[in-house]
């Protein structure tokens, strides 16, 4: 059977590392189905790609264009990119036409007009914050169960992949004060990981958190199926590894963290009036000793500097036992920070509610870190 993916295939609003920019609700697509290429051989442009795949649904809005599709059964050459795909080494690259753009002085590019004719998986991607996952492959088909013993246990295990969670649990949680991280007994992930306008504990005078000017998008470099079928971006939360070096730049950093293995949550970042948020759920596939570390231990939230502004790339967990106290590693670079990571804590709950969970609140906001980015030189 055909393996299935889905996947982030362009960024609205946010510029290229050329110079490009798809301008918000100038985008089109041709009609479905569209091919998915493979470049096994970098060249000029996309030269040289075979097609491995079609994309069968394709989405534009919220900052990005997503699509869903499946790969050749019989192409060698969709076997090769699988390989690829699971190793982490490329990303799609959308394929344009009908374009129309403006240009400044500066040979920046704004695309005002253009229209999707399919994607090309390439292993430099124009955009930072794009990405393809394979779905599970289907289930080998099995034996009566009658006739062999314990396969009650492999046919619950085989379930667990068409497991998918509501759409809702990724909604901005509705709240009406600074959350602790928390994690229900039915899977759901919510809650703050840095609350606004307070000073970090750990740091000399008041540092406070940075927002995100593109909407955490190069957080959002996953996607998630829900329940009503649609496909979300969305961030991971990760245990395992520690926090990548504070002097690495963002591509650098954003590799440390892209262990799949590592993965325990999905989440949708966002930010309302008493901080950063994130919501989503607890992966049913993540490896239960992960998901014990990951409810026991406090969160990290790292941020880089992308295009002059501090952007959050990961949130991880770290083995810290107790009370989690916060602390912070700043790198600069000719007298411009360059970097920011910091801890914040977490705390499963069994069985609440969203304003059931503030009870504990004024415990955690003493250990929570408080940050900002300061980019003038000399600060």
């Amino acid at each position: 059977m055909a393996r299935t993916w889905s996947a982030v295939l362009a960024r609205i609003g946010v510029p290229t590392g050329d110079g490009r920019l798809l301008a918000e609700g100038g985008g089109t697509s041709r009609d479905l189905p569209l091919p998915l290429l493979y470049q096994r051989e970098t060249g000029d442009g996309h030269g040289g790609s075979v097609v491995i795949g079609r994309i069968e649904t394709l989405s534009i809005g919220n900052g990005m264009v997503t699509a869903t599709g499946s790969l050749l059964e019989e192409s060698a050459y969709s076997l090769y990119a699988i390989d690829s795909i699971e190793a982490g080494v490329i990303g799609p690259s959308v394929d344009l036409d009908n374009i129309e753009y403006v240009a400044d002085e500066d040979g920046n590019s704004t695309i005002t007009q253009w229209r999707v004719a399919g994607a090309t998986l390439v292993a430099i991607p124009a955009f930072a914050g794009v990405s393809i996952t394979l779905d599970p492959a289907p289930a080998e088909p099995m034996p009566d169960a009658d006739e062999v013993a314990g396969y009650e246990s492999l046919y619950a295990s085989a379930s667990v992949a068409e497991v998918l969670p509501p759409a809702e649990w990724f909604a901005a949680p509705d709240v009406d004060r600074v959350t602790p991280l928390t994690v229900t007994d039915t899977g759901r992930v919510f809650g703050h990981i840095a609350p606004w306008g307070q000073c970090h504990v750990g740091m000399p005078g008041c540092v406070t958190a940075p927002t995100s000017p593109t909407g955490y998008s190069y957080f959002h470099v996953g996607t998630q199926r829900v329940q009503d079928g649609a496909v979300l971006p969305v961030g991971t939360l990760t245990v395992g590894g520690g926090h990548a070096d504070a002097s690495l730049g963002f591509r650098a950093a954003a590799e440390h963290y892209d262990n799949v293995g590592a993965a325990v949550a999905k989440v949708v970042a966002g930010e309302d009036e008493f901080g950063i948020w994130v919501a989503g759920w607890l992966l049913p596939s993540a490896d239960p000793t992960r998901r014990e570390q990951f409810m026991s231990s406090p969160v990290s939230g790292d941020w880089r500097s992308i295009g002059g502004s501090l952007e959050m790339i990961a949130v991880c967990s770290v083995n810290t036992p107790g009370f989690p106290v916060p602390r912070a590693r700043v790198s600069f670079a000719l007298g411009v920070q360059r970097s920011l990571i910091g801890t914040f804590g977490i705390k499963p709950v069994e069985g609440v509610l969203p304003d059931q969970a503030q009870e504990s609140e004024d415990m955690m906001m003493a250990a929570r870190a408080k940050w900002a980015w300061l980019n003038a030189k000399g600060k």
